[in-house]
């Protein structure tokens, strides 16, 4: 038990990670998943980790190595690597704010009732968000976050048992599955992946925070072993869950001939009378927090990730001159603010919203897949802890295997008749 609380306390990047990942994709995208295509489409969300993995992971291990984060890494490496990471955090990331947010603050009025619309929920919110970063930042961020990903892990395994109680472990109903050549699903597997489990330049953040993690606890010093077990410990669980909402998705929606709203508001609750529905009048409660906590968690993680990365850019490129938190400062308040104008102007447009940062982030995976590589293997970094053998081949395999579906998403969406 002692041993199991000790582990539990050292969770740190990874749990933040996890929670930056565990939710849109998750609750929306996973979610429509099971209900459109029942278990069609699970095998794209493993093979989504599977491709990924290496890269994700060497967020904390060149941390822990080089004692810096990869977006310091990348400026070493080039100039274009470094800028082009900056030029599409800034082209995502209102979207990328609004789009969690959004959907945190309609399952707010699910949970609280309609005492304020999604709009005004969102800026509480955001509002809320920003006071307890800017109080507390990491070390609150840290803390946290490990309870969040822990109740919303609980409950939903117990949602599920309830559930496969209910229905058995398949689809009771004789449904056919809809084609997966028409645009439309090709285009939802396409904004699936590209946020299953995460976006990849969300590895910089993780390699930021395992930066803090590592001074936070110099007596301690963290180690690659320790980091690399952290990472895995979130990214094992955001499967888990992928898998889990795919499997609530199939079993209680599926063929129910449910159209899923553009409206976060109905989109709400529409996941949670479903559930209700069919689980019973005693599920409410339990999975709107799931919903809710999975959600707010994300908002947390990403309201921290984007003004972070631009208060280590600043100081890498020498321009911040000892101002590095009121970078951050100024970063996050910008960020709630114009992520809210968003919030406020297309609200009824979320799964549109949802699928156009995803796809980006799809598009756009590659790139950073390659400098992480890249990165890691830099003549600066230790040969020892260079990528080699067959993990480099099976990661240079995972990044021929990204290129072709991107290439493939262009042809299909441009040039294809």
């Amino acid at each position: 038990m002692n041993a199991l609380r000790r582990t539990f306390s050292n969770l740190g990047p990874g749990i933040i990670w996890a929670a930056s990942s565990i939710g849109v994709s998750h609750i929306v995208q996973s979610t429509r998943a099971g209900a459109e295509y029942a278990f069609a489409l699970i095998g794209f969300i493993f093979l989504a980790h599977i491709i990924k993995y290496p890269f994700f992971k060497i967020g904390p291990e060149y941390a822990a190595v080089t004692g810096e984060s990869l977006l310091e890494g990348y400026r070493k490496h080039s100039r274009w690597g470094f800028y082009s990471y900056l030029a599409l955090t800034l082209l995502t990331m209102f979207f990328v704010q609004a789009a969690v947010t959004i959907v945190t603050a309609a399952l707010a009025v699910n949970l609280f009732g309609d005492i304020l619309n999604v709009s005004e929920w969102s800026a509480v919110i955001l509002l809320i968000t920003c006071g307890i970063l800017i109080t507390g930042q990491f070390k609150w961020l840290n803390e946290s976050l490990k309870w969040m990903v822990l109740i919303l892990a609980t409950a939903s395994l117990i949602t599920l048992i309830a559930a496969i109680s209910k229905y058995g472990f398949l689809p009771t109903k004789a449904h056919s599955i809809p084609d997966l050549a028409p645009a439309m699903s090709v285009a939802f597997v396409v904004a699936l992946i590209g946020w299953m489990p995460t976006s990849i330049e969300v590895s910089v953040w993780h390699s930021i925070w395992s930066e803090r993690k590592i001074k936070e606890q110099r007596e301690k010093k963290s180690t690659i072993k320790s980091l690399v077990f952290d990472f895995k410990v979130g990214y094992f669980t955001s499967l888990l869950l992928a898998v889990v909402f795919v499997w609530l998705g199939a079993l209680i929606m599926f063929g129910g001939n449910v159209e899923l709203s553009q409206s976060p508001g109905i989109f709400a609750g529409q996941l949670i009378n479903i559930y209700t529905e069919s689980l019973g009048a005693w599920s409410h409660l339990i999975v709107s927090i799931i919903c809710f906590i999975a959600l707010l968690s994300t908002t947390f993680a990403v309201s921290d990730g984007f003004p972070q990365v631009w208060r280590n850019a600043l100081k890498i490129s020498g321009h911040s001159k000892g101002s590095g938190n009121r970078t951050y400062l100024t970063t996050l308040i910008t960020l709630s603010s114009i992520s809210w104008f968003i919030i406020f102007s297309f609200s009824n447009q979320l799964k549109s919203l949802i699928d156009f940062v995803t796809t980006l982030s799809f598009v756009c995976a590659p790139i950073f897949a390659l400098l992480n590589i890249l990165v890691m293997n830099g003549k600066w970094v230790p040969k020892e802890h260079h990528l080699k053998g067959w993990y480099l081949i099976y990661t240079y395999a995972c990044l021929m295997l990204m290129i072709g579906f991107s290439l493939y998403y262009v042809y299909w969406r441009f040039l294809a008749s």
